[in-house]
């Protein structure tokens, strides 16, 4: 088992009821007091139920933390130009000290509708990400940056301030073979969801031969899982809420037990330790269904962190 392993939590803010801005600053704090490494709010443009601007639900939580890590999980990047982006996470990276808080992740999105109502093309969006990710590293790197490509085209500009420190970092999504090998060309990391323990070590298997090829080296330690999680002693009302959630988002139901991590913080910690046996240091344990978030932080602050440590 790895020495060091990281556990952060996501953030559901569109599955949720809409949180207050001192709530969600107590939030974080929280978070931060139970040792808890990071926070990845969800992002949604357009959603079926309310939800929350996913930039500005960091900063509020950056208000009032001095170490807590944050990321969006994940943003959906061809819907954005890259130049907004890259301006609003060299702000973040600003607002939290500099020190390496801020973690970039994006994705093609999950909802189609997150692109399409914004007049972007399903079939352009793998594309149009990586070259918003080249123009993301640019802009975070170089001064004056002038871009002529497929969708997006600039002269002379410049992000000031920077990130500190250089590009930040930028993890990809997804457990494709496709999904992998855009990791191996230009992610610096790789954040699946919705996986086995198998399934990620053939994952990094992959991720390895992927970027051998592209003459790359991508650091197993920068790869992680999203788990989605429920910490409850309650058996039948774990198999309850296990059922809504696959009714609301019915992926992956094959071999759940091994994907999702539902029952008492013991179970818990014993789907932690099956990933962390093959390798994974960095994980995102996502509440699937808790109305109080702070209860479940609890529950993995005090139940499955110190188990980590």
């Amino acid at each position: 088992m790895p020495e060091k392993i990281r556990i952060g939590v996501g953030y559901a803010v569109a599955r949720n009821a809409v949180h207050s801005a001192e709530e969600i600053m107590e939030y974080g704090e929280l978070l931060e007091d139970l040792g808890i490494d990071s926070v990845w709010p969800s992002d949604h443009i357009v959603s079926r139920q309310p939800s929350l601007d996913v930039n500005l639900v960091m900063a509020f939580l950056a208000a009032r933390t001095k170490k807590l890590k944050m990321g969006p999980s994940v943003l959906t990047m061809p819907s954005r130009h890259p130049i907004h982006v890259a301006k609003t996470y060299a702000t973040l990276d600003h607002l939290t000290g500099g020190r390496r808080r801020i973690i970039l992740a994006v994705g093609l999105g999950a909802d189609r509708r997150e692109v399409t109502s914004v007049g972007i093309p399903t079939e352009a969006r793998g594309a149009r990400m990586r070259e918003g990710v080249e123009i993301l590293r640019r802009l975070f790197t170089e001064k004056k940056v002038t871009h002529q490509g497929r969708f997006y085209q600039f002269e002379d500009v410049t992000i000031d301030p920077q990130p500190v420190g250089g590009s930040l970092d930028i993890w990809l999504g997804g457990n494709s073979d496709l999904a992998l090998k855009r990791v191996a060309r230009y992610g610096d990391g790789w954040m699946p969801s919705f996986i086995t323990p198998g399934e990620f070590a053939a994952g990094i298997e992959k991720l390895t031969g992927f970027a051998t090829g592209t003459g790359r080296k991508v650091d197993q330690d920068e790869a992680g899982v999203l788990i989605p999680t429920h910490v409850t002693d309650d058996a039948k009302g774990a198999r309850a809420l296990m059922e809504k959630f696959l009714a609301r988002a019915p992926v992956a139901q094959k071999d759940f037990a091994e994907r999702y991590a539902i029952g008492s913080a013991e179970a818990v910690r014993e789907r932690v330790a099956a990933f962390a046996e093959k390798g994974c240091t960095k994980f995102i344990l996502f509440p699937i269904g808790a109305a109080d978030l702070k209860e479940q932080a609890q529950a993995i602050g005090k139940g499955v962190v110190p188990h980590f440590s």
